[in-house]
């Protein structure tokens, strides 16, 4: 929850209701950051023929491939920054659409682990050009310095708010 503090309801001084100002229009900012994400990010798996998948999903998908072995619900549910119950929710989903499969860890049978299925693999350029598509509008006209900037910023708001 963000609050917008207005002149004269609160005894702050002038600059630092300022301050407050900005940190409120960048927390605003990096929810609308995330909601056009996930809107361009949509009509981009449209696009690329990548039916019955959303964004989140999508997301879940490139953690596996990049993991480059199966993981678990919680592995994917840490790497997401979601819960497990949100997860657990997407991963049927994507089971039943043939994404992906679970299988019992052989090193421990009370394990499910899941991996993507072959037509979530013969898929991965579609998602991969889906990524670039994304990242070549969200940074277009900004340097590597800017760039790195932001990830440092982020990175640093993001720990102070979930250590």
């Amino acid at each position: 929850m963000v609050l917008h503090l207005l002149p004269g309801v609160c005894p702050v001084d002038r600059p630092d209701l300022e301050a407050r100002r900005r940190q409120t229009r960048v927390l605003l900012d990096l929810a609308r950051v995330g909601h056009a994400a996930d809107r361009l990010v949509e009509g981009l798996l449209a696009d690329h023929d990548l039916p019955r998948i959303t964004p989140a999903q999508a997301n879940a998908l490139m953690v596996l491939f990049n993991a480059r072995r199966p993981l678990t619900g919680a592995e994917i549910a840490r790497s997401l920054g979601l819960s497990e119950v949100t997860v657990s929710r997407f991963l049927r989903a994507m089971r039943e659409a043939g994404w992906v499969e679970r299988e019992r860890d052989p090193a421990d049978a009370r394990r499910l682990l899941v991996r993507p299925t072959a037509k979530a693999r013969d898929a991965l350029p579609r998602f991969i050009a889906v990524s670039n598509a994304l990242l070549d509008t969200a940074f277009a006209g900004l340097s590597d310095e800017q760039i790195a900037h932001v990830a440092q910023a982020l990175t640093s708001i993001r720990d102070q708010l979930d250590p």
